[in-house]
């Protein structure tokens, strides 16, 4: 063979030799792959953790040995004998938790199973509650908390609560919600009384029975806590008849009834001395008075700004008569109608909500102060206190006004110029500190708080009748009642009173504005009554327990409201009457 021959014989061996080697490499990575698939079919099957075989390669699987975060909670406080939680949800895992174990160091050691225990801590002292978390590989963490274990020693509150008088075969509703107890909370409620000879005893928060006899009761609840603790109180209920229309009725009656008997006292005696009720005269001057009070509504309504304020009053009036009606609390200021405060069930001040409380079933549209009065009736009961002062107060300042201003304007001269003056030094007497002076010296109760409202206040109608009394006694009319003999004191009040009247009218309206405002603003310095509902002192407790700062402007805006549109609506309808009644003013 030639040399030529010889080396193309040795490069196709080589050739050869290649292409068998490159034919085993693939057949040797295939095998691989198909090894790692059945591997990873096979793993998915029989191990719990979880493996991934993707389509876009094959990676390398080793096993998680990240522990996870056990988490037993905080330290805590619990009370013996009281069943206790412990919580271990807030512990986490990416692969997901298979146990957990409790151990409690109690001299013995206790072990309890579960995401959520509860346990009993029977004796007083420090714990130590270990927490172990073993997720699904294996993997493990602890945590250990630290249980301070104390002995309630207080009992439970009683409050059966206070009824109104029971009626023969009319169901009563026995609800002792308002009892509670801050640390382990009421677990027993139990009713006790005797009927009929009888023991009669019924369980649960709130029972219901049916007193067929009359009579007084003495109903005993008894409440257990959490711990073991109870506490008893008793209240009489008086089981009566039901009362007639009558007795329901007698004051309403009884005034119709005198007012009844002096109207036909008085039909009679005029009957028999001029043969009919009214005379001629008296019949013309009645019509003429209706004819002038027409004229004076016509105009009234004619100016719209006094007819928004009187409507405003009117819904006042009626927030102020009606209030026991309208109101959801029937008496809030009675503390057996607050609710109390419960931390993490009912945290005074509450905002508005109109579902009914679960520990008195009231409701709440306005929400509860600091103490857990309700706002809503509060602002009812408010606008009697404010109305009551507003006409009381101005009362004595027009009596004292008019008073010194007819003597000053009738009789001029020396007694004017003593009585102006002594006007004067009230005039320039900053009022405010005036009434907080009086104030000081008389109490705050609340009599005083309207007469030093009304003292404060007449200098301005003293002024203003006094002005109109020297021009009405100039006029013709009073020098004719002078010259036929007519006494001072008869032509004052004949002639000058009923002639400075309108005006008197028009300035009470806006005193009584003033006087509501002078209120408000002496109970929201604290020296209103306390025991009294008023706005001003809903504000002064609004000031004084922080509402302003946390707030609860539910608290502050129900009154501020009310003061604020009482006080308006009596200005705009005491300018209107003003406009009416002055012709100067009145427009044209």
């Amino acid at each position: 063979m030639s040399p030529r021959e010889r080396t193309l014989s040795r490069r196709a061996g080589l050739s050869l030799r290649d292409g068998t080697n490159s034919i085993t490499l693939v057949v040797a990575l295939v095998a691989v792959v198909l090894g790692a698939v059945l591997v990873c079919a096979s793993s998915t099957h029989d191990s719990p953790q979880t493996r991934t075989c993707g389509t876009a390669g094959i990676e390398s699987l080793a096993q998680d040995f990240t522990p996870p975060v056990a988490d037993a909670g905080g330290d805590f406080t619990a009370y013996v004998g009281n069943l206790t939680t412990l919580d271990g949800s807030g512990s986490s895992d990416d692969t997901g938790i298979a146990s957990y174990v409790w151990t409690i160091d109690d001299g013995i050691p206790t072990t309890l199973t579960g995401e959520m225990v509860t346990y009993v801590f029977l004796v007083p002292r420090l714990y130590l509650v270990t927490l172990n978390v073993t997720d699904l590989e294996g993997n493990w963490d602890t945590d250990t908390i630290s249980v301070t274990a104390l002995m309630d020693t207080t009992p439970p509150v009683v409050r059966p609560g206070g009824y109104k008088p029971v009626y023969v075969s009319t169901e009563i509703v026995l609800n002792g919600s308002r009892s509670y107890d801050p640390e382990t909370g009421i677990v027993n409620y139990t009713w006790s009384f005797v009927y009929r000879g009888e023991d009669v005893v019924m369980y649960g928060r709130e029972v219901r029975f049916v007193f067929d006899d009359e009579g007084s009761y003495i109903v005993t609840l008894n409440v257990t806590n959490g711990a073991g603790l109870s506490a008893t109180a008793d209240i009489t209920l008086s089981v009566e008849a039901p009362m007639t229309w009558l007795e329901k009725h007698w004051i309403p009656v009884l005034i119709a009834g005198l007012a009844g008997g002096i109207t036909c006292v008085v039909v009679l005696v005029r009957w028999r001395k001029n043969g009919t009720v009214l005379t001629k005269t008296e019949r013309d001057r009645l019509a003429l008075r209706y004819k002038d009070t027409m004229k004076i509504w016509k105009l009234f309504k004619g100016n719209k700004i006094g007819l928004a304020g009187f409507i405003i009053l009117t819904g006042f009036f009626t927030m102020a008569v009606f209030a026991p009606l309208l109101a959801t609390v029937e008496n809030p200021n009675i503390a057996e109608n607050r609710e109390e405060t419960r931390v993490g069930e009912w945290d005074n001040p509450v905002p508005p909500t109109l579902v009914p409380s679960p520990f008195t079933g009231y409701v709440h549209p306005f929400g509860t102060d600091h103490i857990g009065q309700d706002v809503y009736s509060m602002t009812l009961y408010g606008a009697r206190a404010s109305l009551l002062v507003g006409f009381v107060a101005t009362l004595i300042s027009i009596l004292v006004g008019v008073t010194v201003g007819l003597l000053a304007g009738y009789y001029g001269k020396g007694i004017d110029e003593v009585l102006m003056r002594f006007t004067d030094y009230f005039l320039v007497l900053p009022w405010f500190p005036l009434m907080i002076v009086l104030m000081t010296i008389l109490g705050r109760d609340f009599i005083n708080v309207i007469i030093v409202i009304g003292i404060t206040s007449w200098p301005s109608t003293a002024r203003i009748v006094r002005s109109q009394v020297l021009t009405v006694k100039e006029r013709a009319f009073i020098e004719r009642a002078r010259a036929i003999g007519a006494d001072d004191f008869h032509i004052m009040r004949k002639h000058v009173f009923p002639n400075v009247l309108p005006l008197v009218f028009a300035n009470t309206v806006l005193l009584i504005s003033l006087a509501i405002f002078s209120e408000a603003f002496i109970s929201f310095f604290g020296l209103g009554d306390p025991f009294v509902i008023s706005w001003g002192t809903m504000l002064e407790a609004a000031y004084n327990y922080g509402a302003f700062d946390s707030n609860s402007w539910w608290w502050v805006l129900p009154p501020s409201f009310a003061i604020i549109l009482c006080v308006l609506a009596f200005s705009l309808v005491g300018y209107t009457l003003d406009d009416i009644y002055n012709p100067k003013l009145r427009k044209r």
